[in-house]
This record gives C-alpha cells, structure tokens and sequence, in this order.
C-alpha cells in the first residue's frame, strides 16, 4: 500500500502556505486559522529557545560546589578498592601467561606476513 501525498505538502509532509483563493474558501466555510510558514515557525522557535534560556538563567550568583577534602577523598579510594574483586595468585600467573602466549602469537603471525610481503616486493622490483 502506497502512501500519496498532496502537492501542497512539502517533502517533510508540512504543508505549504495557502494560497489566497483557498484561504478565502477557508474563511467563507468558518476556518480562520491558518497554518504557519517555516520561516515563520523557525523564528517562533527561535525566540522560544532564547526565552526560555533567559529563564532558566537565576539572577543570584551560582554556588560553587564545597571541595572534597583529602581526607574525606582517601577514604573515598578505600571504600572502592574494598569493593575491588582480586585475583588470586594462580589466576595472576594463568591470565599472564596467556597474553604472553597470545602476544607472541600474534608477533609471530605479523612477522610471517612482513617476511611473505618483503619476498614478494624483491621478486616484482628486483
């Protein structure tokens, strides 16, 4: 099922101004309002924004937030490494042996496709 649109709709499905012969078939039938342009409602928008801003600004100063002191942030780091889960030893030793493992692998594979690319280059150009 396709959708149609009407000539009088721009591409954003908002209609065009109205013409003035249908704006007097509008009055005559009791519809007074009419719909807006964009510049129209763009400027509307506009100067809502800024309104709306000029509102939101409070003429009192703003209050500058109390700054943690170091004690007070020491205990504060405390408090978080206790909820730090650690390791214990032999996963330490397991999970380092497996990126090292897993970054001589990759250092081997780069190295394969270095040497593979270099033999290439010197059998093309000489």
């Amino acid at each position: 099922m396709s959708q149609t649109r009407s000539d009088a709709e721009d591409l954003d499905g908002v209609p065009e101004a109205i013409e003035p012969q249908d704006a007097d078939e509008l009055k005559a039938a009791g519809a007074t309002k009419t719909k807006k342009s964009r510049a129209e409602r763009k400027t509307d928008t506009a100067s809502g924004k800024a309104k709306a801003k000029a509102k939101a600004t409070p003429e009192r100063k703003v209050q500058r937030k109390k700054r943690t002191s170091p004690a007070l942030f020491y205990r504060q780091i405390v408090t978080e490494l206790r909820k730090v889960v650690w390791s214990t030893r032999s996963e330490l030793f397991t999970y380092t042996a497996v990126v090292i493992v897993f970054v001589l692998v990759i250092i081997g594979v780069v190295a394969a496709i270095d040497f593979g690319l270099s033999r290439a280059v010197q059998a093309v150009f000489g």
